[in-house]
């Protein structure tokens, strides 16, 4: 979009959601991401949720046609085996990157689990002989699929842009997603981040599914 097409209180779309224009500048406009639960969250100005700033590259990725951006959302088909696949991206990266590994069966659905640090059940692990590259495929890890800091960043960047610096402060140091967390629990964001991540985990498992032709439907 260019500048002139903004209008207050019109309504917009980019790739992270809907928003509305709040107002317009010589060079920048501002907008606030219509993802709230509370309506009242929309009274203004003054907004009680923070206002983000676009400026010309910005406005490149607007349109005032919502079919314009994919709907990624709508790609997710709820299932037990999507579900499944989780909970085993869940194990992959509950300890350091490559300690613990899953391993999924294309023919039956069956997940198989390895770790060294992680009590595994016998019946849930898969031999190297018994192991066939066509059926059986190694389950990622979150980082493998962009879910480590990056999607840290992409929610600040979102929704909570003025803490940036303070994130940044917090992933200095080891420990980082437990203070974290602890900081978004702080600003009342945790359940908004909780949302946001499983969202963000959910596509990219979809996403990767169709990548790798495995069959998530019930």
């Amino acid at each position: 979009m260019k500048k002139e097409q903004f209008q207050i209180g019109k309504v917009f779309y980019t790739a992270s959601g809907q928003w509305r224009c709040t107002d317009i500048g010589t060079r920048v406009i501002t907008a606030i991401p219509l993802n709230q639960q509370d309506p009242r969250n929309y009274n203004g100005p003054p907004y009680s949720i923070l206002e983000l700033v676009f400026d010309e590259y910005d406005m490149g990725g607007c349109s005032l046609d919502p079919d314009e951006f994919e709907k990624p959302m709508e790609k997710i088909i709820p299932s037990k085996k999507l579900d499944s696949i989780h909970d085993a991206l869940m194990f992959v990266s509950s300890m350091g990157y490559g300690e613990c590994s899953a391993i999924l069966d294309r023919k039956t659905g069956k997940t198989y689990y390895q770790s060294d640090w992680l009590d595994v059940d016998e019946i849930d692990q898969l031999s190297e002989a018994d192991y066939d590259s066509k059926i059986h495929i190694h389950l990622p890890d979150k980082k493998d699929l962009g879910l480590g800091r990056d999607l840290v960043f992409e929610f600040v960047e979102l929704f909570i842009p003025d803490k940036e610096d303070k994130i940044e402060h917090i992933f200095s140091r080891k420990g980082a997603y437990s203070r974290y967390k602890n900081y978004l629990d702080d600003i009342d964001m945790l359940e908004q981040w909780h949302e946001f991540e499983n969202q963000r985990e959910l596509m990219a498992l979809t996403e990767w599914c169709e990548d790798n032709e495995v069959n998530i439907t019930d």
